[in-house]
C-alpha cells in the first residue's frame, strides 16, 4: 500500500503546489461538526466570509468542514481559486494516535455541498487535499470523512459537487456518503470509499439496523447529469457500494476512469484465501467479503482503462443480478488493460458476476484480463449466449461507421465449475443476426508452430461468412468444455480468399488448443458494416497433428 499511495500522493501535492500561490485557503480547524448548535443557520455558517446578512462566520470560531465546503461555494469568483486546507490538532477528540490520522465528523442531517452562492456565478476551483493537514501517516489518507457520524439508518450525506474545475484528492469517506459530480472537469484521486480507518476492510454505512447494514459501506463516485464530462478518476480505492463504485450515467462523455482500485481492501488485496464466496442472502453476513459492484458508464468518448476489480460481491436475493464488473454503453469508449477477478498480488479471487457487458460501437476492448467470472443472469443462462465473460448486448451503429472492435483479452475460468461457458458472445435481438451468426476463421493445418486456414465454414442458409482481408487472432485455450482465451499466440492476415497462413509465437503443449477470431478490415464484409467489427472466438478448437476439429461446443 505504502508505495501505491506515496507515488500517487507526490503527484498529487506538486499540483497543488503549483496552483496554490493565487488561492484563497480555508483552514479545517476541528474534526467535529456543530451543525446542531447552528440552529436555523446552518447553512449560513462559514468559516470566515461575511456577504451580507446571508452568509457569515459561525459564532463559535471553529471551521469545521461542512463550513469549508459552504464557504468554497459561496465565495465570489473573484476569490478562486480555493484550497480547503487542514491543520488538526493532535488534542482534538477524533485523532487516533494509534493509526496516526483524524476522523472529521458530518451530521448526515444537513447539507454538504459545493454550489454557486448565485446562478450567474462560475464557482467551482475548490481543492480539497487531505494531505495539506501537518503531520500524520504516510500509508494513507491522513483525514477520513464520516458521513455518517450520528449512524443513520438512511446513510451518511454526500458530498455533492455543483461546479466544475474542482479537485477532490488524498482523502477518504465512509459511513455511506458518494462523491457526486454534477459537472464537468473535476477531478476524484487517491480517495478511499468505504474502507475502514486502517484500510484492512470495508467500513459499513451504518449498523443501526439489519436493513441498514444489507447496504454494506454504499458509497461510490457519481457521475449523474448530461453535464458530467470530462471528468478524471483515478487511483481510488472504492469498497462495498452496493450502487455502483463508479458510475456515469445521462450520457456524460469524455471522462477518464483509470487505475482505481474496486472490491478490495486499501492494500489491493481481498484476504479470502482463494475463490470468493458468491452466497446470496439479502442479509449482511460479517463472515463473508463484499467487494460491492463495479463501473457503470453511459455515454461517449470515455476511457476506462487499467483498473483492478476483484472480490465483487453484495448482499442479494436468489432472483437478483450479481454485480457486473463493468457495464459500458455508448459510442467510442475504451475499455482497455483492466484486470478483473485478481487482486494486486495475482490472488485468483474471482468476482461473482459477469465480466463486461458492453452496449453501442465504435468501442475498443482490448488487453483486458478476466478470471473467473460468472453468469450473472437467470440459472437457466448456464451454457446458453448470456453465460458470457464479455456480453455484446446491443449494437446501434449502421453502415459506414459501425463497429465494435472486442479483441486480445485473456480470459481464464481458472476451471471453476461456475466459470462463464463463453468468453464472448452476442446476446439478445439488439444485436444484428448477421453479427451473431457470423463464424469466424477455421484453421485447416497446425505443422509446428505454422498455422494455416481459411474462411469459416458457410451457413446453410444466412449472411456469408468471407471473410477477405481480414485480421485472424490466435488463442490458447485448454480441453476443457469452456471457450477461453488464455494468450495471444498468433495473427495473420487473410488473402482475397479468406486464406491465411502464420507463426505462432510458441509451440503449442499437449493440453493445449487454439481458438480463433476474425476482425474485418474493410466495409461490407461483416454484412453491411464498417471495418473494425470482431466476431465471438470460435466454437471449434484445433489441435496439432489433428488439423480436423476435434471437439465442438455446439453452439452456432
Amino acid at each position: 500500500m505504502r508505495h501505491f499511495w506515496q507515488r500517487s500522493a507526490l503527484c498529487a501535492a506538486l499540483i497543488f503546489t503549483t496552483s496554490a500561490v493565487l488561492a484563497i485557503d480555508i483552514v479545517v480547524t476541528t474534526t467535529v461538526d456543530t451543525a446542531e448548535s447552528d440552529g436555523g443557520s446552518v447553512d449560513n455558517f462559514t468559516c470566515d466570509f461575511t456577504s451580507g446578512a446571508i452568509f457569515f462566520p459561525a459564532g463559535d470560531g471553529q471551521c469545521t468542514f461542512r463550513r469549508a465546503v459552504l464557504e468554497a461555494g459561496v465565495r465570489p469568483d473573484a476569490d478562486r481559486p480555493i484550497n480547503i486546507l487542514f491543520d488538526l490538532p493532535m488534542s482534538d477528540p477524533n485523532y487516533d494516535a494509534q493509526l496516526d490520522m483524524w476522523e472529521v465528523q458530518v451530521d448526515s442531517s444537513f447539507i454538504l455541498e459545493i454550489d454557486r452562492r448565485f446562478i450567474v456565478d462560475d464557482g467551482g476551483q475548490v481543492t480539497i487535499d487531505g494531505d495539506t493537514q501537518p503531520g500524520g501517516r504516510t500509508d494513507g489518507p491522513k483525514i477520513m470523512i464520516n458521513t455518517n457520524s450520528d449512524n443513520s439508518p438512511i446513510f451518511g450525506r454526500s458530498l455533492e459537487v455543483r461546479t466544475s474545475n474542482n479537485t477532490i484528492q488524498n482523502i477518504g469517506f465512509k459511513g455511506g456518503g458518494q462523491i457526486i459530480l454534477y459537472e464537468g472537469n473535476n477531478t476524484v484521486t487517491n480517495v478511499w470509499m468505504g474502507l475502514s480507518n486502517d484500510g484492512t476492510q470495508l467500513s459499513l454505512a451504518s449498523d443501526a439496523s439489519s436493513q441498514a447494514e444489507r447496504s454494506m459501506a454504499r458509497g461510490g463516485i457519481i457521475m449523474p447529469n448530461s453535464a458530467s464530462d470530462d471528468n478524471m478518476i483515478s487511483n481510488n480505492r472504492i469498497i462495498g457500494a452496493s450502487e455502483r463504485a463508479i458510475r456515469v450515467t445521462s450520457g456524460g462523455s469524455g471522462n477518464r476512469i483509470v487505475d482505481n482500485f474496486i472490491g478490495m481492501n486499501a492494500d489491493g488485496q481481498v484476504p479470502v484465501g482463494g475463490d470468493i464466496d458468491c452466497s446470496r442472502d439479502p442479509d449482511f453476513n460479517d463472515n463473508l467479503w463484499y467487494g460491492g459492484r463495479g463501473i457503470q458508464v453511459t455515454g461517449s468518448n470515455n476511457t476506462i482503462e487499467g483498473n483492478t476489480f476483484a472480490g465483487l460481491h453484495v448482499t442479494q436475493s436468489a432472483n437478483e443480478t450479481p454485480p457486473i464488473a463493468m457495464e459500458i454503453a455508448g459510442t467510442n469508449n475504451s475499455i482497455q488493460n483492466n484486470i478483473v477477478g485478481l487482486d494486486v498480488d495475482g490472488d485468483e479471487v474471482g468476482v461473482c458476476g459477469q465480466g463486461l457487458l458492453v452496449q453501442g460501437d465504435e468501442g475498443v476492448v482490448t488487453g483486458n484480463i478476466f478470471f473467473h467470472t460468472r453468469n450473472g443472469f437467470d440459472p437457466n443462462d448456464v451454457g446458453s449466449e448470456f453465460d458470457a465473460t464479455i456480453i455484446m448486448q446491443s449494437y446501434t451503429g449502421t453502415g459506414v461507421g459501425a463497429w465494435m472492435q472486442v479483441r486480445d483479452n485473456m480470459i481464464d475460468g481458472g476451471n471453476r465449475s461456475t466459470a462463464n461457458f463463453h468468453a464472448y458472445r452476442f446476446a439478445g435481438p439488439g444485436v444484428p443476426v448477421e453479427m451473431r451468426q457470423f463464424i469466424p476463421a477455421k484453421v485447416t493445418s497446425i505443422n509446428g508452430m505454422t498455422v494455416s486456414g481459411e474462411n469459416g465454414d458457410p451457413l446453410p442458409l444466412g449472411p456469408s461468412t468471407a471473410c477477405p482481408g481480414c485480421s485472424i487472432f490466435l488463442y490458447v485455450d485448454d480441453l476443457d468444455d469452456r471457450i477461453e482465451s488464455f494468450e495471444l499466440v498468433g495473427t495473420a492476415t487473410a488473402d482475397a480468399n479468406g486464406e491465411w497462413t502464420t507463426t505462432l509465437t510458441r509451440p503449442l503443449t499437449s493440453g493445449e488448443a487454439l481458438r480463433t477470431q476474425s476482425m474485418s478490415n474493410a466495409l461490407n464484409v461483416t454484412h453491411i458494416y464498417d471495418a473494425m467489427n470482431t466476431t465471438r472466438l470460435s466454437d471449434d478448437f484445433y489441435r496439432p497433428m489433428l488439423p480436423e476439429v476435434v471437439f465442438i461446443n455446439g453452439f452456432e
